[in-house]
């Protein structure tokens, strides 16, 4: 939501900027309109999949931290082998299990229930 009104500040002082350097004639302000249109549609879509991507990541942190067996590319991440480093998004191999010093990135992960 707070990307939402982000977006929509940047687009206000942005209209404002324009509107007087560029806009003089009627032909510019339908630029600048067109423009500021592609530049909102493609800032939206972006918003819009970051916030879809983060949410599946807090889902997946929350199914780890919950004792769920997560698959990573193949390699089964459980709380047992592996901790969570949430400053890197990603889970290093605990000491004196098999997984020591193995580092798996949480965007390769999937939940396998």
């Amino acid at each position: 939501m707070s990307g939402w009104i982000v977006l929509g500040l940047v687009l206000v002082l942005l209209w404002f900027l324009l509107k007087d350097f560029f806009a003089r004639g009627f032909k510019q302000k339908i630029a600048v309109v067109v423009f500021l249109g592609v530049l909102a549609a493609g800032l939206g879509l972006y918003t819009y999949r970051q916030d879809k991507i983060n949410k599946e990541q807090i889902a997946l942190q929350r199914d780890f931290l919950r004792g769920v067996v997560l698959d990573c590319n193949g390699v089964k991440v459980s709380q047992k082998d592996f901790s969570l480093v949430a400053g890197t998004l990603s889970f290093l191999g605990k000491q004196n299990t098999p997984m020591q010093g193995v580092l798996v990135d949480l965007q390769s992960c999937q939940n396998t229930k």
